[in-house]
């Protein structure tokens, strides 16, 4: 008997052996090993150094520690006045952290029931000397979003980029018809009426061209002094001379030399150097604009031009637009 029973063990054993030896082939089909490429490796290393040089030039003490912060700067608007580019050069600076995903967060316009908690949770993690950054151009429109900001952090900076309003307008309408949403109507007949006589003050490209309606919320709730104005036309010939307005405006070292642009014929603007490649917007910045009748042109002038001189005297700064 009891060498019947150590040949019924010995048995035993002898078949999980051969499952397990059956087995092992399967067992390693399903947990595939991946091995790093050396591809791999260098994407790797690549963003673990760009991270690590933008610490060692903006200067982190050895003990700082990157967390998440809410904004100390945000931009604000206008839209169609350069806001993303402008955003995105920024990121740029070693002092300077943006939140670029998304783009635009909108909080304060359309999220804010999700609370600061989610909102300092989409911006990415900045060391102490860095200022987190972000922009969403429907701020400027509404006067909830300056009682926001303003609850959230009463000594905010805040920027405005301002192009001339025409030429807003009409950046608005290239994106819309890009968009198929103004069915083929010209831009003339778009925003006027009566035979393009008068008008039409019930669109948003003329509204939201219409700058002192909308900045007489940010001046209630905030100080001129926390409000930078960037020339959004003079952005697109000369990036680095309003690219500095900001720097100062921040109080940040001087990053953004002319040094580091380079002219793009193809897109007419330009594109900042990146390793010493230019790293240029996306194909959607940068849409061609419809040239428009010199005689509604006129009319958009003579309309614009009062509201102009209303907005030059709330903000006690005029502008260049030739009329």
């Amino acid at each position: 008997m009891k060498g019947q029973g150590k040949i019924a063990i010995t048995s035993g054993i002898l078949i999980l052996c051969v499952v397990v030896l059956t087995l092992a082939p399967m067992i390693h089909k399903q947990q595939p090993s991946y091995k790093m490429t050396e591809q791999d490796e260098q994407e790797d290393n690549d963003s673990e150094n760009k991270v690590t040089d933008k610490k060692a030039r903006a200067g982190h003490p050895k003990n700082d520690t990157c967390i998440k912060r809410l904004p100390q700067a945000i931009i604000i608007g206008i839209q169609k006045c350069g806001t993303t580019t402008l955003l995105t050069f920024l990121n740029r600076h070693p002092e300077i952290v943006a939140c670029l995903k998304p783009v635009e967060t909108q909080f304060f316009s359309g999220r804010y029931s999700r609370g600061l908690g989610w909102y300092k949770n989409l911006m990415p993690c900045s060391y102490a000397n860095q200022i987190t950054m972000e922009k969403s151009p429907p701020y400027f429109y509404r006067e909830f979003c300056a009682t926001r900001i303003r609850k959230m952090n009463p000594n905010i900076k805040l920027i405005i980029t301002v192009k001339e309003p025409i030429e807003r307008a009409i950046s608005m309408y290239a994106m819309l018809e890009d968009y198929g949403k103004v069915k083929g109507i010209p831009f003339e007949d778009y925003v006027m009426s009566n035979n393009r006589t008068e008008v039409r003050r019930d669109k948003k490209m003329i509204q939201f061209s219409n700058y002192p309606r909308y900045m007489k919320f940010w001046v209630k709730y905030f100080d001129l002094e926390q409000i930078l104005f960037i020339d959004g036309d003079r952005f697109v010939t000369n990036p680095s001379e309003e690219l500095k307005k900001v720097e100062q405006f921040l109080g940040i070292g001087n990053y953004f030399t002319p040094e580091r642009f380079v002219f793009n014929e193809t897109k007419g603007k330009y594109c900042i150097l990146e390793n010493g490649e230019p790293s240029c917007m996306a194909k959607k910045k940068g849409r061609p604009h419809p040239t428009i009748d010199p005689e509604v042109r006129q009319k958009l002038q003579q309309f614009f031009k009062p509201l102009n001189k209303q907005f030059f005297k709330i903000i006690n700064r005029t502008f260049d637009w030739g009329y």
